[in-house]
């Protein structure tokens, strides 16, 4: 042929882009991956499994539990907020608040920009800071920008509550929820408004999934759970609950809740899922997962464990799990995506500011 050449160049060529888009580019992406640092943390995600828990990655699979069980969290929305969590430096604050309460008063003015459902309430100079050249001429700066936000709202179609919350009371008790389930954009024009303000405000996060309604995690799976997992059973069948985030799992989001009876709430998740390796009908009478009793001994063992022998409901006989039992029981532990990564945060909860102690040197309370 007198274009064979041309013909076999041109389908080596596709042959050649084909490859690199769906074999090389995926292992440039994801093939470097490795546990990378947290922020702000001297740890490292995904860590290391101990070494029992890695033989029960091996039992999972020799088992063929990715058969039945998937280990993917899906997440349909993300939506973002805005947490104020201090009002700022000793730069940003005047004196005047109520009980004695420093304030900022460039903060509530940024406040009312991002919340125009709350009202703004004007601050009254204390008489007596009234001959303080530094700081009398703040609160009459801020009247000023007072009159001119609520000008503005009008212009803008901005109608205020005339009675309710305002702003003032909102930066009176901290930490406070600012927005909620907001855009990305909102949500970071909202930590800047603050921010601007000499205030500590953070970005917050809400995730929304069915798996997540579940109670299956606290965020969507990604890439970087498995950096340890060679091979990866990801599970293409959802028979069973997925197991992602088994470890962290509510007793009450179980298929069939499940209560503590004690405080040592570890022992006891251990030994749930050793009782339903052994049986899972003992526990979810309509399961249809097989059982793997042959992981269990009847004979007692020359090394005993705590909590030996399993207590099995309803049978008099006493079970001893096997090695392979505690391994895959340990390596179910581990499923745990509860860390957030920098491509799925994980919703922080807010905390209360620490009380303020006395110094060593002062008397003791009577």
């Amino acid at each position: 042929m007198k274009y064979g050449p041309i013909l076999g160049a041109g389908a080596m060529f596709s042959l050649a882009c084909s490859w690199a888009a769906l074999v090389m580019a995926p292992q440039i992406q994801l093939g470097s991956l490795a546990p990378a640092a947290l922020p702000n943390s001297t740890e490292i995600y995904p860590p290391a499994r101990p070494g029992l828990a890695a033989q029960g990655a091996e039992v999972y699979r020799s088992l063929g539990c990715a058969q039945c069980h998937t280990r993917a969290v899906r997440q349909t929305q993300a939506l973002y907020g805005v947490r104020l969590n201090e009002l700022g430096g000793p730069a940003s604050l005047v004196p005047g608040g109520a009980d004695g309460k420093p304030l900022n008063l460039d903060l509530l003015l940024a406040l009312a920009a991002v919340r125009h459902d709350l009202a703004i309430a004007p601050v009254p100079l204390p008489p007596a800071l009234a001959g303080d050249t530094n700081v009398a001429p703040k609160f009459g700066l801020f009247e000023t920008n007072r009159a001119i936000l609520l000008r503005n709202d009008v212009k803008s179609g901005i109608t205020r509550p005339s009675s309710g919350p305002t702003v003032n009371e909102l930066a009176a008790k901290l930490p406070a929820t600012i927005l909620e389930k907001v855009s990305v954009e909102e949500g970071e024009r909202g930590v800047k408004f603050l921010s601007d303000a000499g205030a500590k405000a953070e970005l917050t996060f809400y995730n929304f999934g069915p798996d997540l309604d579940r109670g299956w995690g606290a965020r969507r799976t990604v890439a970087q759970d498995y950096v340890n997992d060679s091979p990866v059973l990801l599970g293409g069948v959802r028979v069973g609950p997925d197991l992602a985030g088994l470890g962290t799992r509510a007793p009450e989001k179980f298929a069939a809740p499940w209560k503590y009876a004690s405080t040592n709430t570890a022992a006891e998740f251990e030994q749930h899922l050793l009782v339903h390796l052994y049986n899972p009908r003992l526990l979810a009478k309509e399961s249809i997962c097989p059982s793997a009793g042959y992981l269990f001994d009847k004979q007692k063992p020359e090394v005993r464990f705590a909590g030996e022998p399993l207590a099995v409901p309803g049978k008099d006989t006493p079970v001893f799990p096997k090695h392979e039992a505690r391994a895959l029981v340990a390596y179910l532990l581990t499923q745990r995506a509860d860390v957030g990564v920098a491509d799925a945060p994980v919703p922080a909860v807010a905390k209360a500011p620490a009380p303020k102690t006395a110094g060593t040197n002062a008397p003791a309370k009577p």
